[in-house]
């Protein structure tokens, strides 16, 4: 505990033992003869790991006995110390630079965001699986998966129509990478039972099959600390086949599908998602309606820090959100719905509209500032973050003029249009290199999905907390060819000719133009027409033949 020349009853602290890099250390745990778990709680024999370690000022207690008096003596009264031990104080590192200092390549990054918690239930719920229907050992391994998790990343950027053409020896279609990894049959064996649920516990949650994804990757996904500037909105994992749960949402990009209810920062990286199921929804209600206990589930289940500041579309904005979120210390700012404002006394709809272009109607209450603007239609802003009413001036394109005009915009929503979009970019960067290999299963899309999400949360943690400035696809490719050429195995043979090889040989070997016998000088060949040892073959076909087979085998 530090030295601290003021009251204990005061300045009882909750301390930070950061260990220091192995890499970086001088002493090992081998110096104090234990590792890190062999002393349970001895004080008296901590491990080097811990003694070389430096402590900071995390959390101050106030109470700690409950009221209780406090058994140490009283000391003499001392000054105030200038600098008091706050609540709460911002420590170095956090998280987010550990990690930085550990996992520097993206192959790393990736693994973080797909944590090894739901990689090792992966290949247990697989395997047994496999005994409980095939009736079979799969005898799934850790790097098998992590090779198997490879192909599938590569054919986001590198798709063919039918999987098994990775595998195919012709020259366009050939993947060196891929068939050099894993066999054919062996992908086909995973593919077919990989699990993450114990189908033997089945319960009502309609997603019961997918829930240790969500759970998992909701954990592993708050290593990146929380951006100031959060976006609520519904993103789609697209789904064409029959489920109870399967949406339709017009104007979506993705119109059929599976919906998330999903938090993500205003660069797109997601911290939090929860599908919906109807009732089953894992959000909790709150009593101010469906589109608020949206907003306040997800910050109370991702633990949104306060001062965060959210962003969300007319779905979820009520008027009593913004007294909430006002509450719990959030900002909020969202456009609302004409039949929400049944009570406010903006002008009559009709009357707005035959407005200018430009016009502003302002209505303050309390901490709430509410705006109607017309632009080409007429919007309606709700926020708790502005103090006073401000405009900003855009340009707006005049079509009797053929011309941009500069129009006053209010403040707020030129904020909201700014910080809005961030599970759209999500959405947009999981699109553009998703998974290609495609199952029957109905919950195959969503495992493809959180491949593709790790994705891009893992490119967004490499780019803006690591320093990297590869792109997406540089990433995906990364990572891809990183998992398969470590955890790979390359086949010991090839396997079965193609058919197209083997018929496009025949066009050639039946044509009757430039076919000559040359003396390759290797003894060990095999005739491709009486199976027996030759030295001779054909120039054009690249075949063994005997010089009294060559015309026997050209049809001659």
């Amino acid at each position: 505990t530090p030295h601290t020349h003021m009251d204990p009853r005061k300045t009882t602290c909750s301390i930070a033992i950061i260990p220091q890099n192995e890499k970086d250390a001088v002493l090992s745990d081998c110096d104090s003869d234990g590792s890190d778990m062999d002393y349970e709680g001895e004080t008296g024999h901590l491990p080097a790991s811990l003694l070389n370690a430096y402590a900071e000022v995390m959390q101050t207690e106030h109470d700690w006995n409950d009221g209780l008096p406090f058994t140490t003596p009283p000391s003499p009264p001392q000054p105030p110390s200038p600098f008091p031990c706050s609540k709460y104080t911002v420590y170095r590192p956090n998280a987010a630079e550990c990690v930085k200092q550990s996992c520097s390549n993206p192959v790393d990054v990736f693994l973080l965001m797909y944590p090894p918690t739901l990689r090792e239930i992966t290949v247990e719920i697989s395997n047994l699986y496999s005994t409980q229907t095939k009736g079979k050992q799969l005898n799934l391994s850790m790097d098998e998966l992590l090779a198997f998790y490879g192909i599938l990343i590569a054919s986001g950027y590198s798709s063919v129509p039918r999987r098994h053409m990775y595998w195919s020896v012709d020259n366009d279609v050939h993947n060196e990478s891929i068939s050099g990894a894993m066999r054919r049959n062996r992908f086909d064996d995973i593919m077919a039972s990989v699990h993450v649920v114990d189908n033997t516990k089945i319960t009502d949650d309609p997603f019961f099959k997918v829930r240790p994804i969500f759970s998992e990757l909701n954990h592993s996904y708050k290593i990146m600390p929380f951006h100031e500037w959060l976006s609520v909105d519904e993103s789609m994992i697209p789904y064409y086949g029959r489920h109870g749960c399967k949406q339709f949402i017009k104007g979506k990009p993705i119109r059929f599908g599976y919906k998330v209810r999903s938090l993500a920062s205003s660069s797109g990286y997601m911290y939090h998602m929860e599908p919906y199921c109807g009732s089953h929804t894992l959000l909790p209600e709150t009593g101010l309606g469906q589109g608020p206990s949206v907003i306040i589930g997800l910050a109370e289940q991702a633990q949104v820090p306060q001062g965060c500041k959210f962003f969300h579309d007319n779905l979820f904005t009520t008027l009593s959100l913004m007294d909430e979120m006002t509450k719990r210390g959030y900002g909020s700012s969202g456009t609302m719905r004409q039949n929400c404002l049944f009570d406010v006394p903006f002008t009559p709809l009709n009357a707005f509209m035959k407005l200018p272009r430009g016009t502003s109607e302002i209505l303050c209450q309390g901490e709430k500032l509410l705006v109607r603007w017309k632009d080409n239609n007429m919007v309606t802003v709700a926020t708790n973050m502005d103090e006073k009413y401000t405009e900003t001036s855009v340009k707006r394109r005049n079509r009797h003029r053929r011309a941009f005009d500069n129009v006053q915009q209010p403040k707020c929503i030129s904020r909201y249009n700014e910080h809005m979009g961030g599970v759209d970019l999500h959405d947009l960067q999981v699109s553009r290199y998703h998974i290609s290999i495609r199952s029957k299963k109905w919950w195959w899309p969503i495992f493809a999905w959180s491949i593709n999400s790790a994705l891009v949360n893992g490119h967004l943690f490499y780019r803006d907390v690591i320093g990297g400035t590869i792109d997406l696809l540089t990433f995906s490719r990364i990572v891809s060819q990183s998992l398969l050429q470590r955890f790979g195995t390359k086949p010991l043979s090839h396997g079965r000719r193609s058919l197209l090889n083997a018929t496009v040989e025949d066009q050639a070997r039946y044509d009757k133009a430039s076919h000559w016998p040359i003396n390759t000088m290797h003894r060990f060949q095999r005739c491709r027409h009486c199976e027996k040892r030759t030295t001779y073959a054909c120039e054009k076909c690249k075949v063994p033949l005997h010089i009294e087979c060559f015309k026997l085998y050209h049809g001659v």
